[in-house]
C-alpha cells in the first residue's frame, strides 16, 4: 500500500524551476533609470540644483527620459531664472532651444543613469560659434531586450528539464 503524502517531487522540482525563471526574467525587464531631481527658481537662495548635482536627490524613475529645462535672460545668460531636473516618459522637446523676447529656455534628455547632471546649456566643442546643436544622446530604450536574452535562454534550457522530472 502506497499512500502519497503531499505534493511529488517533480511537481515541487517543476514549481520551482517556475518560480526561479520568473524572477529571473523580470530581473531583466527592469528599466528603472536614475536622474537627479531638482527645481530652482531666481529667488531661491540655493542654487546647488543649477550648478552642484553631486547634492541632489536621485529618484529611481520609471519612466523613458532623464530631463533638464534650463531657462535664462537673453541679454544676461549667466542670469539663470528658472531651472529644472527630473524624469518624463514624453519631454517637452528631446534636445534644443526656445528663445522669446526676454528669455531662452534650454531642452535636453537623456537615457543613461545620472545623465542629467550637466549644466542643461550643453554645447557642441567643435562648433566655435558656441551655439546648440541637435544631437544624439545615446540611451537604453532597447536594453531590455538585451539584457532579456540570456533569461530567455535559461528559461529554454531549465523549462525541459523541469519537465523531465
Amino acid at each position: 500500500m502506497n499512500r502519497s503524502h503531499g505534493l511529488s517531487k517533480s511537481v515541487l522540482f517543476t514549481g520551482l524551476c517556475a518560480a526561479v525563471a520568473v524572477v529571473l526574467m523580470s530581473a531583466g525587464l527592469s528599466n528603472a533609470l536614475d536622474c537627479y531631481v531638482c527645481s530652482y527658481l531666481e529667488s531661491y537662495p540655493d542654487t546647488s540644483c543649477v550648478d552642484n548635482p553631486g547634492a541632489l536627490n536621485v529618484l529611481n524613475c520609471s519612466q523613458k527620459y532623464c530631463v533638464t529645462v534650463r531657462q535664462e535672460l537673453r541679454r544676461n545668460s549667466s542670469k539663470v531664472v528658472s531651472f529644472s531636473r527630473g524624469c518624463e516618459d514624453v519631454p517637452a522637446m528631446l534636445y534644443g532651444n526656445i528663445p522669446d523676447e526676454t528669455h531662452r529656455t534650454y531642452y535636453t534628455s537623456c537615457q543613461k543613469d545620472l545623465c542629467n547632471g550637466h549644466n542643461g546649456r550643453i554645447k557642441n566643442s567643435t562648433s566655435g560659434t558656441g551655439a546648440i546643436h541637435n544631437a544624439i544622446v545615446p540611451g537604453k530604450n532597447a536594453g531590455h531586450i538585451v539584457v532579456f536574452w540570456p533569461y530567455s535562454l535559461l528559461l529554454a534550457i531549465l523549462l525541459p528539464l523541469c519537465q523531465q522530472t
